[in-house]
């Protein structure tokens, strides 16, 4: 379903000129390749050798991006703008029970620093990033319990169960109806490629 401010952003960017470029996370996919690449390579538990000390401290960098990162998508209304529920998008409460059950401490762990959101389109590119997480948790679940056991926490991999398929779907159709018009397609990869980049840093750091 089509919300009143989607259809408002959809109606502006006609009055502008700005005809539909085609398909937004057809060219997020690709446009974005090369950070998506570094990103796994810098994720450090794709391997058979994988520790739980491993998996806890992976869990606790993705803690100390989410957190500031979350918190500024709901600030700037990203959800909502998009039609879709803030809370049924929110992932920071099953990282927090992961990371409880794997001994940390999460009011102690460092936070990492905002990558450059100027305002919603470029935040809109920060959502892909996280709601395209969902995607690659549910194998990144399946190589975390074939190394640790069944009874290892993946609550944070697993976010959306059954539903990831689904959801993601939901937002794809979001981000397209959001999304129409050039300038709008090309701030939101702005927003996407730097949402990698900080988290791709964010993991690196020693």
């Amino acid at each position: 379903m089509t919300t009143p401010a989607l259809q408002a952003d959809s109606i502006s960017n006609a009055r502008a000129g700005h005809a539909p470029v085609g398909d937004i996370a057809a060219r997020l996919r690709r446009d974005t390749a090369p950070e998506h690449a570094a990103i796994e390579a810098a994720s450090g538990i794709l391997h058979q050798g994988l520790t739980c000390d491993e998996y806890r401290k992976y869990l606790e960098r993705w803690f100390g991006f989410l957190a500031p990162l979350e918190a500024e998508l709901h600030r700037l209304g990203v959800w909502g703008e998009l039609g879709l529920s803030p809370a049924e998008r929110s992932k920071r409460q099953r990282l927090e029970g992961d990371l409880g059950e794997l001994g940390s401490t999460v009011c102690a762990l460092p936070l990492s620093g905002l990558p450059e959101l100027r305002e919603l389109p470029e935040a809109v590119g920060s959502a892909y990033v996280i709601e395209g997480s969902t995607l690659g948790g549910r194998v990144l679940s399946r190589h975390v319990q074939s190394c640790l056991g069944a009874d290892v926490p993946r609550s944070f991999l697993e976010v959306y169960g059954p539903h990831t398929g689904e959801r993601w779907q939901t937002f794809r159709a979001a981000l397209s109806s959001y999304a129409v018009g050039r300038d709008v397609q090309d701030r939101v990869v702005l927003g996407a490629k730097a949402t990698f980049r900080t988290f791709t840093r964010w993991l690196e750091r020693p």
